[in-house]
């Protein structure tokens, strides 16, 4: 079962043998968990970007950016419940999801979709695909409502039940603080922070949807795409991408002291994440749906 379910994550997330994981988990100041496996420099950093995160006062967002992500406003307190809904536990590289998943039972599938509404992220260096962070709850859950099978997880000493897209479990992948940043610029810098927010957006957004929608999958992008034949675009106009293009335009505009380097790496990263919207995409439905 275990060796099945590793091709299954591997195939669709693009990830590696990982180390033995260490279970104690840390409470950030919003009430997400680190898991064990968070290096201490990299729960420093999250924690710093969450706390950013919970003081953002921003104002005159488009109303349409409002609708697709969700929310009211972007402010502080409304952006973390937000995400706290979708980001649960954060887990390190070396997590091993193998050894930490297990089956603990079979279901025919009846998902009942939540009636209140309270999403492999990978960007081309050096011509090949780097993995910048995975949604790996959701993956867990679409694996096992395709498979019919109940999983569970193991995460920060506690033991959670895969039952709903919304499980939380996001992991860091080898380019979060590397490739995903501003050049030459310290890791700690704002400009570098709120970049990873959107980045955390985009796989809260992955914790959405309903159906042959949920988890809000990418899509093949086509042949004539810079990124053909890989799973590394949206047929959603509310999907990932979008959502991390909407945060990038507007957190910009948090990054008050930010220089001309900064500026246009969020521009950058705002034209790649847009690049990634098919022709023709749709709407999908946010309600997650989740198992009784």
């Amino acid at each position: 079962m275990k060796n099945t379910l590793l091709i299954i994550i591997v195939a669709t997330l693009g990830l590696m043998g990982c180390q033995k994981n260490n279970s104690r988990g840390f409470s950030t100041l919003i009430g997400v968990v680190q898991d064990g496996s968070v290096p201490q420099d990299q729960r420093d950093l999250i924690d710093a970007d969450l706390k950013n995160l919970s003081e953002l006062n921003l104002g005159n967002i488009p109303a349409q950016d409002l609708q697709i992500v969700g929310v009211g406003s972007f402010q502080g307190p409304e952006l973390v419940n937000w995400f706290k809904t979708r980001v649960r536990y954060i887990v390190g590289e070396s997590f091993d999801y193998e050894n930490a998943a297990s089956i603990v039972g079979n279901l025919y599938y009846r998902p009942q979709v939540f009636s209140r509404v309270t999403p492999t992220e990978e960007i081309l260096a050096s011509n090949s695909l780097t993995t910048i962070m995975v949604n790996l709850g959701a993956a867990l859950y679409r694996y096992g409502k395709q498979n019919s099978e109940i999983l569970t997880l193991d995460v920060g000493g506690q033991t959670i039940y895969v039952k709903s897209p919304r499980v939380g479990v996001i992991q860091i992948g080898e380019g979060l603080f590397s490739a995903w940043s501003v050049r030459n610029a310290p890791k700690d810098s704002r400009a570098n922070s709120l970049i990873r927010l959107s980045v955390f957006f985009h796989e809260a957004r992955h914790s959405d949807g309903n159906g042959d929608n949920v988890t809000f999958p990418h899509a093949m992008c086509p042949d004539w795409h810079d990124y053909g034949g890989n799973y590394s675009c949206d047929s959603h106009l509310n999907g990932p991408y979008v959502v991390d293009s909407i945060m990038l335009r507007n957190l910009r505009s948090a990054c008050t002291d930010c220089s001309n380097t900064d500026i246009q790496t969020f521009k950058a990263f705002q034209a790649d994440a847009e690049s990634r919207l098919l022709p023709n995409s749709v709407y999908g439905d946010i309600r997650a749906e989740q198992i009784p």
